[in-house]
């Protein structure tokens, strides 16, 4: 099969329009097609996350939950106490988190 590259001003991971450091999108069409080429399995929203920091990761995990997202599709690099570590995490003296 070949994939042809998303436009030029999209990511060229998942041809969605976002900062480096957000999330892939998982959902996407060109996002779960690349990765099936590339890695022979289904995309998860951990795969997605992975470029991301440690807070933006635990944050869109809990979140994800939150929305009722299946644990087989958040992947392996999602422990269930990410929801725990987001939300006893110290706030920042201006209250965000």
């Amino acid at each position: 099969m070949i994939l042809l590259p998303p436009a030029p001003h999209l990511c060229q991971e998942c041809a969605v329009d976002h900062k480096p450091d957000e999330p892939h999108n998982a959902q996407s069409l060109y996002y779960q097609t690349k990765f099936r080429m590339e890695h022979g399995r289904e995309a998860t929203w951990s795969d997605a996350l992975a470029h991301c920091n440690e807070m933006v990761r635990r944050h869109w995990l809990a979140e994800l939950r939150k929305f009722g997202i299946p644990e087989r599709l958040l992947g392996d690099a999602a422990p269930a106490n990410y929801a725990t570590a987001v939300t006893t995490a110290p706030s920042r003296k201006d209250g965000a988190r």
